[in-house]
């Protein structure tokens, strides 16, 4: 496992996007429009491979458009032109875009053959074709695999016609041919030397009756027998040589003639090149049958004369005597494959050689069938000529063409790099198979990856397979399953049978999704994941838009998403609630792996030891956290998750539920900043007026069932129990109720240790003490009476859990603040805390019982008792905090009863 994690690290930082992320995910827009209708929407989905070929083809452009303004050395060119130039991209961008290119060139062409309408029948196929008069047309008419493996063949023409110019490769040649500018009139240099040897002899005739011995006196300049005709056939048929500087010559000919046909270049471009070296007869005798990358030239010769012209071509590409390009060129009009190999220097050469091998044949059989039964019988016993039907067999194979591929030598690195794997995927219609191996990659790339997974993807090439950071990559990868998924989904409502998987590779190749949309969201463009998330099946893709969009922390941009979302086609409700059981599963899902029992909380805020006079025992400074903000991670992605479960009104019910198991992970594990946390950023009031929808004409009823019936009867909500309601809200305000306390209780706490260095003539200060010590009573009212009882009665042991470990020890930091505030600020304070004493004493408290079974009533005692000897002892009134005392009096207390009078 280690290993995998070496070979896909993920990175989670800040990436840069260019503009092709956004036009690719527009045009995907609308293909799923929910406006159009199938019919529009199939046409569409046909069309989306050209605008993402126009979008990579204008970002090519644009790019040598820039290369060569960097290039200019003109120093008059201005500053605007310089920077601009000086964006273009490197070689290997270059070539990274090429290679895009041709990957949507190549889907565009196949992509309408593999879901044209006509295949819903298959056994309609060309059956009521009538014929045109032109053999290829009909043949590719009638043949649907023909017709596929002949626009892949037209894909590779015109991949290879982007190479360099011609004139360009064949410079060097004809540099060596020693004949200047002049590229016309044949082989100059050995009509030089049979004129001469005419001439010096005095021979009007053939050479070759001059003499026997003419082989031996009649030489080039290396001393090799020169030939003495000049017709084309003459090396071939004498078995001589020319002149070495006219073998350049031919080779930059034939060369020439190679590329022509390499390129998909029709017979009018072969021909103008041809004359223009007074060498018709090749543009001639390479006429027959030529598969143009466009405007292809009618094929209407006689069945029989093609039958025989391709096994002539085939005799002369495997003359050994010949020049390799010659051969070549012999080799692609025949259909041999050795022959084109031999000059193949790139895995698109290779390929070329083999489909056009595999189509010639089948338009020869075409052919033959065309032909009088004894003539066709005659040409196949008289002529050989490579079957390659016959040698690749009729089963799958393209895919086993591709592996074959793999495995060469000179282009095996060429063919494992991710574009060209993906390529001859799609070729070979493999695609599914290939896209579940890169989702399996980018799934074993996950820390949570299942054992399955890394079992699976042991013998895994990842190299043939894109990485997280191979952005480009990645967008061109998730686009291409995107247009796979959704054009079988057409192809099953327009009842055309398609392909079955295993049901596994669907969920595997969601993660290339997942893994596109993580980069989206770390591009800043956030805005586009539910669009790609969409395309993913629920529950999956709640998941995916949960962990990329639980990021947002901004309110404005959250009610956007969702906006986004619905238009989607997403379920927002169910989106909100499953983000937020996501968030929460990760936060116990460690402890669930381990079967870890539920941790021993041992909650001490008070220090030990007795209290003092002066103030008590003392609560311990930032018992929260030093950092206030400082909370884990997964305790904020689940805080934020109820924030966005707060912003769909229909889910209310739910942030209680959820708020109430997030309070209780959080006290339970004493992560109290994150429980602060949530209090702050989720209150109970501000969630309650929302559900009244700021109606505060009626009183909230907590405790009453019927006015939570009224609330979901309001809020359309139909699958929440009031009963239930009841009790979470309750536990939700009650678990809210003890951090607002404990919240208080630090802040005097830190006022305690800052006192200490405090003149009793700082007003503003001792101010402060008293808002701090008035926050810390109110929010200590609901702690004292009837605190999660409700909920324990009804048998839920992790709140009485929360109860016994936290409520005593939050009352003993309470009564160290009124103790505090007694004799710092007021005595009113101290008799507070005579107050709390009548309280826990009552004979209908629930606190008496708590003290008792934690075994903490003796230290309530000690510090009430500690209270009531300061207030004893008082000499006099500190300050007042105002209507604090009138209220006591009001309930019978009086300090003057506690004062020592000497």
């Amino acid at each position: 496992m280690a290993n995998w994690d070496r070979k896909m690290t993920r990175y989670t930082g800040p990436v840069e996007a260019g503009p092709e992320v956004e036009e690719f995910a527009n045009a995907l827009d609308d293909c799923l429009s929910s406006y159009i209708t199938p019919a529009e929407k199939k046409e569409r989905l046909l069309q989306l491979p050209s605008r993402y070929y126009e979008n990579a083809y204008q970002r090519l452009t644009n790019s040598r458009t820039k290369r060569v303004g960097a290039n200019h050395d003109d120093m008059d060119v201005d500053a605007d032109e310089t920077s601009e130039a000086g964006s273009a991209l490197s070689a290997e961008e270059t070539k990274r875009l090429e290679g895009e290119l041709e990957t949507w060139d190549l889907i565009r062409r196949l992509l309408p053959l593999r879901h044209a309408a006509s295949r819903a029948n298959p056994f309609d196929e060309g059956q009521h074709i009538n014929d045109s008069g032109d053999l290829l047309l009909d043949f590719l008419r009638r043949n649907p695999v023909a017709k596929e493996r002949h626009a892949v063949l037209q894909w590779l023409q015109a991949s290879a016609a982007s190479g360099p110019d011609l004139d360009t490769m064949v410079e060097d040649l004809q540099r060596n041919a020693d004949r200047g500018d002049v590229i016309a009139h044949g082989w100059l240099h050995t009509r030089s030397k049979i004129k001469l040897r005419k001439s010096m002899t005095g021979w009007p005739h053939l050479l070759e009756r001059q003499t026997p011995s003419i082989a031996e006196s009649h030489t080039n300049s290396d001393g090799a027998p020169l030939v003495t005709n000049l017709d084309p056939d003459a090396v071939t048929r004498q078995d001589r040589k020319l002149e070495p500087q006219d073998e350049y010559f031919e080779r930059a000919i034939w060369l020439g003639c190679f590329e022509h046909l390499r390129r998909g270049n029709s017979l009018e471009e072969i021909s103008d090149w041809c004359q223009e070296r007074t060498e018709m007869w090749r543009a001639i005798s390479m006429s027959a049958i030529l598969f143009s990358d466009e405007n292809q030239d009618k094929v209407d010769a006689a069945p029989e004369s093609l039958a025989l012209w391709r096994r002539m071509c085939y005799a002369l590409a495997r003359n050994r005597g010949s020049d390799q390009h010659e051969r070549a060129v012999y080799g692609i009009l025949s259909g041999d494959v050795n022959s084109v190999e031999a000059v193949a220097k790139s895995w698109d050469d290779y390929l070329y050689a083999h489909y056009n091998a595999l189509l010639r044949t089948q338009l020869d059989s075409f052919i033959l069938g065309k032909c009088p039964p004894d003539v066709a019988s005659n040409l196949t016993q008289s002529f050989s000529v490579f079957d390659a039907v016959q040698f690749y067999g009729n089963d799958a194979v393209e895919k086993r063409l591709m592996r074959s591929l793999e495995l060469k030598p000179a282009i095996k690195d060429e063919a494992q790099q991710p574009l060209k794997a993906l390529q001859a995927s799609y070729i070979a219609n493999d695609t599914a198979h290939h896209l579940f191996e890169q989702g399996l990659l980018i799934e074993l790339s996950n820390p949570t990856r299942s054992f399955a997974a890394v079992m699976v993807g042991e013998d895994l090439a990842e190299y043939k397979y894109f990485s997280l950071e191979q952005h480009d990559g990645l967008r061109i990868v998730t686009h291409v399953y995107i247009l796979q998924l959704l054009m079988e989904q057409q192809d099953a409502e327009d009842n055309i049978q398609t392909e079955k998987h295993p049901p596994n590779w669907r969920f595997t190749q969601e993660c290339i999704v997942g893994a596109y949309a993580e980069y989206l969201r770390r591009a800043s463009l956030q805005e586009l994941i539910p669009l790609y998330c969409s395309i993913v099946e629920a529950p999956r893709c709640y998941k995916i838009l949960s962990q990329n969009l639980i990021h947002e922390d901004d309110h404005n941009q959250r009610l956007i998403q969702l906006k986004l979302v619905k238009k989607a086609g997403i379920d927002v409700l169910q989106f909100v609630e499953e983000q937020a059981n996501l968030m929460y599963y990760e936060l116990t899902f460690d402890a669930e792996l381990a079967h870890q029992p539920p941790p021993e909380i041992r909650f001490r805020i008070v220090e030990a030891g007795r209290p003092s006079s002066r103030q008590g025992r003392a609560i311990k400074a930032d018992f929260f956290g030093e950092e206030e903000d400082a909370i884990e991670s997964k305790d904020e992605r689940l805080i934020r998750s109820i924030e966005w479960l707060a912003l769909v009104h229909e889910k209310w019910p739910k942030v209680f539920s959820m708020g109430t198991k997030a309070y209780k992970y959080f006290l339970t594990h004493m992560h109290l900043n994150a429980a602060r946390q949530l209090m702050r950023r989720v209150p109970f009031s501000d969630m309650l007026r929302r559900i009244m929808e700021q109606d505060e004409s009626e009183a909230p009823q907590i405790e009453d069932v019927r006015f939570w019936e009224d609330q979901l009867e309001r809020s359309n909500i139909l699958d929440e129990k009031p009963e239930q309601v009841v009790s979470d809200a309750r536990n939700f305000r009650d678990l809210e109720a003890i951090v607002a306390a404990l919240d208080s209780l630090e802040t005097i706490a830190s006022l305690v240790i800052l006192s200490a260095e405090m003149p009793a003539t700082n007003r503003k200060f001792w101010a402060g003490v008293g808002d701090g010590i008035k926050a810390a009573k109110e929010n200590m009212q609901p702690l004292l009476k009837g605190w999660l009882v409700a909920s324990i009665a009804d048998g839920d042991e992790e709140l009485s859990k929360i109860r016994r470990e936290y409520l005593p020890e939050t009352i003993l930091a309470y009564v160290s603040a009124l103790h505090f505030a007694g004799t710092g600020l007021s005595r009113d304070n101290l008799l507070e805390s005579m107050e709390l004493a009548t309280v826990v004493a009552e004979r209908s408290s629930d606190l008496t019982s708590l003290f008792s079974t934690t075994k903490r009533m003796t230290e309530l005692v000690e510090a009430l008792a500690a209270c009531s000897k300061a207030l004893a002892v008082a000499t006099g009134e500190k300050r007042t905090t105002g209507a604090g005392s009138k209220k006591l009096r009001e309930m019978g207390w009086s300090r003057d009863i506690w004062s020592v009078k000497s």
